[in-house]
């Protein structure tokens, strides 16, 4: 009973003691440490606040970037406290900074077209001012974000990450030089853009990490790390390294033998009720990697490769007539650099079938884009109002007997004025079309095209409508 009062009693006296002390050394940490402007309203220690760590809160606190985003905010939170080593204090008059919780936040990481970047806030140890009156020191072992709102806006890249809900926990020995970091993360709502198209809108994210991290180098080596976005997982490998003028990546991601309406789960949140009327099965395989190196300077780029397989893939929306079924689909994208221009797609196989008699086929392989060497080969027969309502396609209602029967193979290129060798024809009959922005069906739509290219030149297109 004794010690119990003891340990109480020194849970109200300690904060009573140290609260001006461990104050003035924080304040002072942060000034000599940050070249952001530091403000916070008020301050308090408190063993309760993240029990059993003694932290330092700091409430309503904001810090501004480094150059060239000096007047910008980089972190406002209703409260971030410090957690302090409780036997350092005691007995060696140390604050030894451990633990950073940090709740309510709003944090904005920004780079500019030339990469300079607006977090570059901390004093290396070589730049700091020499004090000899300072025992503060950040040593730490814990991360804890709760409720946060992070926004990176990377314009030389061009890539923008916007996170609702953002909790992460992080645990290891950050003072170490080469460390472990064991990261439980979770995301309410993230989207991703890249060069202003949307991958990712408001989705759910659940991610279990083990990052080796390598601070000498700035290298992160991703060893257990298991992400899932909504329904779909993914285990991500490779390294991360950061340079003083980029970084240098090679990421792979890989979900594999999952089920297609995992898959689908990705999709953009417009699709969400339609995924819940819809009957979807079939497997599937996803692999990304990400690798090379990005320098803004010198204009160097990562080269980025998806490839997608599904299989007995079936979408059947709310008991359509007959469904869409044997989806399969093969397919290899590669973009060197993030380059357009040599976009690479393979496209071994797009098949499926619709009822009995209506099918589909395409294998197509391409190289480039203003200038693109195609292969392609495409065949069907369709009833759209069939297919429309297999798949429950929003905003459109279509309808017709579509045919086609399609060919081509060589270089499409208007400076040079060629054209792929083509061969066939596409054929629609009693077409109709109805959309939500323009109410009035088109009716009695009928399309016939053959399309002859002997010798692969824009002289020798030959169309026939």
């Amino acid at each position: 009973g004794i010690f119990i009062a003891t340990i109480l009693l020194l849970l109200f006296l300690i904060p009573l003691i140290f609260p001006g002390t461990i104050a003035e050394q924080v304040k002072s940490f942060a000034n000599k440490s940050l070249t952001g402007k530091l403000d916070f309203s008020k301050s308090r220690l408190s063993f309760f606040t993240h029990f059993p760590s003694l932290t330092v809160s700091l409430d309503d606190l904001s810090l501004t970037g480094s150059a060239p985003f000096a007047n910008d905010t980089l972190l406002k939170a209703d409260q971030v406290a410090f957690g302090i080593n409780l036997k350092r204090l005691i007995f060696d008059n140390e604050i030894k900074i451990d633990e950073i919780y940090v709740s309510d936040a709003f944090i904005n990481v920004m780079v500019d077209e030339k990469g300079g970047a607006n977090y570059n806030v901390y004093v290396s140890e070589s730049e700091k001012p020499k004090d000899t009156t300072s025992n503060t020191a950040i040593k730490l072992d814990r991360i804890d974000l709760e409720n946060c709102h992070i926004k990176y806006n990377d314009r030389s890249a061009k890539i923008l990450v916007d996170a609702h809900g953002f909790n992460y926990l992080g645990k290891g020995n950050l003072s170490e030089a080469v460390f472990d970091l064991d990261t439980d993360a979770e995301i309410d709502s993230v989207d991703f853009m890249l060069d202003g198209v949307p991958y990712l809108e408001k989705k759910r994210l659940r991610a279990d990490l083990i990052t080796r991290i390598n601070t000498n180098a700035l290298s992160f080596i991703l060893r257990k790390n298991e992400l899932r976005i909504n329904r779909l997982p993914l285990e991500f490998s490779g390294i991360f390294t950061i340079l003083k003028d980029g970084y240098v990546i090679d990421i792979n991601a890989v979900s594999e033998n999952n089920s297609l309406k995992d898959l689908f789960s990705v999709l953009p949140p417009q699709y969400a009720t339609w995924m819940e009327d819809t009957k979807i099965e079939g497997r599937s395989d996803l692999a990304v990697k990400f690798k090379g190196r990005y320098n803004a300077a010198k204009n160097q780029q990562p080269d980025l490769g998806v490839k997608l397989n599904i299989r007995d893939g079936l979408v059947e929306y709310k008991k359509a007539p007959v469904p869409l079924s044997g989806l399969k689909l093969d397919l290899n994208v590669n973009m060197p650099s993030l380059d357009v221009e040599q976009l690479a797609v393979d496209m071994k196989a797009l098949d499926f079938k619709v009822g009995d008699k209506d099918y589909f086929h395409a294998f197509l392989q391409s190289r480039g884009f203003s200038e693109m060497a195609l292969k392609a080969d495409i065949k069907g027969t369709l009833d759209l109002k069939t297919l429309d309502a297999a798949l429950g396609i929003q905003d459109v209602d279509l309808r017709g007997k579509l045919v086609a029967d399609l060919t081509a193979n060589g270089q499409y290129s208007t400076t040079k004025k060629t054209f792929p060798k083509t061969k066939g024809g596409i054929n629609l009959q009693n077409g109709w079309l109805k959309t939500t922005h323009y109410p009035n069906p088109i009716t009695d739509i009928k399309f016939v095209a053959n399309v002859l290219n002997d010798k692969g030149t824009y002289d020798d297109l030959r169309v026939a409508v």
